[in-house]
């Protein structure tokens, strides 16, 4: 029976050709995007799916009054190993690491590595693969390090590293060999204890090596909010059993600032990934999850269309059936048996479709998407379920619908013109048009958003900028001496205008806050300001621009600063200029120097926060080598500088990027959803601009003899094409009426997180209601063309 229900379906789809490309070609479009979104999500979601005991690890997490005050991904540096110690019927285990970045070198390989000082237990704890060496004693001693797979490689031209030395260059003691006694399997997917904050470590070190990065003692000082932690659980106990603990031990152990402003938060590492930087990924899912459920729908509506307008051709089939004892669920079954085939089809050919379509949209979204014959069990049976789902849905209506008909109009043919189906097939279309229009608005949207990033006045000049990130850290004055030597020699070179050597450049990162008020204000009446420790070239090179005094210089007194303007707010200064402000719970007096413009050193989407700009000489912390070039031949004055650098740093490698491009990447999240989007879009208006092909095509047949008598009652193709417009433009007028309002909220609730955007103006909305019309107008008369041009007579004889 199922063979021959097949062989039916076969032969239809065979003789209505362009129907059965219409809808194979939509479910196909929508099974593929759906597919691509389907497994972008399981692998976001997968994220440390591979560490041990998982539900019963989390992340410390800080809650802080004010924003600018710390990172949220840092706490108190004793805090983790505290609540172990004294609570271990609560806490099974923990690690906490200082995630920083150093040069390594073996022979003549130097490279910037990312680096993790921490507990001992990060092998073990989090049941990471050791390709070489021993997971339950990584570490031999406090001179030993454990390496990634990709860095073995990289350094030593071989995975089995275990033994070499590599060379790091520390901060406090200079360079320091460490000896390799494990090698990390390379990594299937990312987790978030290797990779913090978006970076990747390479190298992961005894937390006894924290000393020559960090302050002494880092790990053993709880007011020092530097360390990133985590906590394994015992079985059975939850977050919120650590609660009293962790304010207990806060309590006891933290000075006034940190118990004031600071409330402790564990978030699980099954969803840390998914809800860490405000929800960020769980956003872009849920928003390219609804995306592809709105292209999937428009398939499905489609098919459901085209079934139920060519049904005229298939009633005398129905009834026949039912007269010759036929029963309806049979019938039923004939039908969703004929959607399965189609979609079965689609299904086929959606694969070549994701395999052809995977690379780009994997760099779209940032993410290596697997290969259909790598899927895993979870994966099959999503597009098992998918490709079934689909089936069953868009076969529903039709088989309840047709085989429901009364007998006797079902063998006069006569039930195909009724209201209803007249009714929902134009309900169908205005919701079709609704939704492509309602993401088409939003896309416009989100592009003006991003084009705002870019065209905003930023308050620096990002241009011809060149950043070196690979300054040796020798934070002491013979350090500072070396490196503006550097920067001086850059300077003498043709096509150099300046350079400037800072802790910090505006990459979305700061150099954390301090607490200040104004000489004179009670201690409790301090304001945090965002800290930039550079020299007296940063305005020069960065196009700073002042608003009153000047920047300070080289030479001037350490304690010189300059502040922004809304610093000078937030202190309630009266000009800022030649005042005095101090540090809180301190006798230090800054007097400020200059006042420079607010300028965007984070995400635009933040509000520009308080800073103070500090000099090199008040304590050398530096990390950045900037140079602004004025030439248009960059390629040969960047081998200049390397020369000079090379020269000056033979044993450092010389590692660069520019600020425009580091300025890009920080809006890479909303360049990926705009990408989406764009696609969307896209596929969104060839879905339905198929749908009006098939939908026009049967139209067009079934009106062929009223075509007929119009023409010979006298009228032109131009009145002919315009009745077929006409009858969609009411159409497409009530889909921008139900999408405008929609989008508007969308739209203006997405912009509504950002501090600086985009205005809500109809321009988008005018621009989606134009194109919606023009593709859809052009498609009709070009469909309506053939028809109106036709002789009469041939009209007049269509059966």
């Amino acid at each position: 029976m199922i063979s021959m229900y097949i062989t039916i379906a076969l032969r239809h789809l065979a003789k209505r050709k362009l129907f059965s490309f219409i809808n194979i070609a939509g479910l196909a479009i929508g099974i593929t995007f759906s597919l691509l979104i389907g497994v972008y999500i399981g692998e976001e979601k997968l994220v440390n799916g591979d560490i041990k005991n998982l539900p019963r690890q989390y992340y410390m997490q800080s809650a802080w009054k004010a924003d600018n005050m710390y990172m949220p991904l840092i706490t108190p540096g004793a805090l983790a190993k505290g609540l172990h110690d004294q609570y271990p019927s609560l806490v099974a285990n923990y690690y906490r690491t200082f995630p920083c970045s150093a040069n390594a070198s073996y022979q003549d390989k130097h490279f910037r590595v990312g680096m993790q000082p921490g507990d001992t237990t990060v092998v073990s704890a989090f049941g990471l693969t050791m390709l070489y060496g021993d997971p339950n004693h990584a570490f031999r001693d406090n001179n030993s390090i454990v390496i990634t797979e990709e860095t073995a490689m990289k350094f030593f031209g071989k995975a089995n590293a275990l033994d070499e030395v590599l060379t790091i260059d520390t901060r406090k003691d200079g360079k320091k060999d460490y000896t390799v006694t494990g090698v990390l399997k390379k990594e299937s997917r990312m987790n978030s204890v290797t990779t913090i904050n978006g970076f990747k470590n390479e190298i992961f070190l005894p937390m006894q090596s924290v000393d020559y990065f960090a302050a002494p003692d880092a790990d053993k000082d709880w007011n020092n909010v530097c360390m990133a932690s985590y906590l394994q659980l015992q079985p059975g106990v939850t977050p919120a059993q650590l609660d009293g603990p962790i304010r207990k031990l806060v309590a006891m152990n933290c000075n006034q600032q940190l118990k004031d402003n600071m409330t402790i938060q564990l978030v699980g590492l099954d969803t840390f990934h998914l809800d860490t930087n405000n929800g960020l990924v769980r956003k872009m899912i849920y928003i390219l999850a609804i995306i592809a459920g709105f292209v999937l729908l428009m398939a499905v509506i489609n098919y459901v269309n085209i079934s139920v307008g060519t049904s005229m051709y298939r009633l005398k089939e129905i009834g026949l059936r039912k007269v010759f004892g036929g029963k309806r669920k049979q019938l039923i079954t004939q039908f969703l048996a004929e959607s399965i085939v189609l979609t079965g089809i689609a299904a086929f050919l959606s694969i070549a479709l994701y395999e052809l379509l995977r690379p780009v949209f994997g760099q779209i979204l940032n993410k290596t998407l697997p290969h259909v014959w790598s899927f895993s069990g979870w994966m099959v049976l999503f597009y098992l379920l998918l490709v079934a789902g689909v089936g069953l849905v868009a076969g529903a209506y039709p088989a309840f619908v047709l085989t429901a008909s009364n007998l006797l109009k079902v063998l006069k043919g006569k039930i195909a013109v009724g209201k209803g189906e007249l009714l929902f097939r134009k309900a169908s279309l205005v919701l079709q048009f609704s939704l492509a229009i309602l993401v088409f608005v939003c896309t416009l949207f989100i592009s003006r958003q991003i084009n705002y990033f870019f065209k905003r006045q930023l308050g620096y000049n990002k241009e011809q900028l060149l950043v070196i990130s690979s300054v040796p850290r020798q934070w002491d004055s013979a350090g500072l001496k070396r490196v503006e030597l550097v920067r001086d020699q850059m300077m003498q070179q043709a096509g150099v205008s300046s350079a400037t050597v800072s802790f910090e450049v505006p990459d979305g990162m700061n150099g954390g806050s301090i607490p200040v008020l104004p000489e004179g204000a009670a201690n409790d009446a301090f304001v945090n300001v965002e800290r930039l420790v550079t020299d007296g070239n940063y305005a020069a090179a960065y196009g700073l621009q002042l608003q009153a005094g000047r920047f300070f210089t080289d030479q001037d007194n350490p304690l010189d600063v300059v502040l922004n303007e809304t610093a000078v707010k937030a202190l309630h200064l009266k000009q800022g200029v030649g005042e005095e402000i101090r540090l809180a719970d301190s006798d230090t007096k800054l007097t400020v120097r200059g006042v420079v413009k607010d300028f965007h050193f984070t995400h635009i989407g933040q509000k520009i926060a308080p800073m103070v700009i500090l000099s090199q000489e008040t304590g050398p912390m530096y990390r950045y080598l900037s140079v602004k070039l004025k030439t248009t031949d960059i390629k040969k004055h960047i081998a200049g500088i390397e020369a000079i650098w090379k020269a000056r740093y033979p044993d450092s490698p010389f590692d660069y990027f520019f600020m425009d491009e580091k300025f890009q990447a920080m809006y890479f999240s909303e360049t990926r959803l705009s990408k989406a989007a764009d696609v969307a879009t896209a596929l969104n208006f060839v879905i339905i601009l198929l749908g009006a092909v098939g939908v026009v095509a049967f139209s067009l047949t079934r009106r062929a003899k009223e075509v007929g008598v119009r023409k010979v009652l006298g009228a032109d193709t131009r009145n002919i094409i315009f009745l077929f417009l006409k009858e969609y433009t009411v159409v497409i007028i009530i889909a921008n009426l139900i999408a405008w309002p929609a989008a508007y909220f969308i739209a203006n609730k997405w912009l509504d997180e950002y501090a600086y955007r985009t205005s809500m103006s109809v321009g988008p909305f005018i621009v989606a209601a134009l194109i919606t019309f023009s593709l859809t107008y052009l498609l009709i008369a070009l469909q309506s063309f053939r028809t109106a041009n036709a002789s009469p007579t041939g009209l007049l004889r269509n059966e």
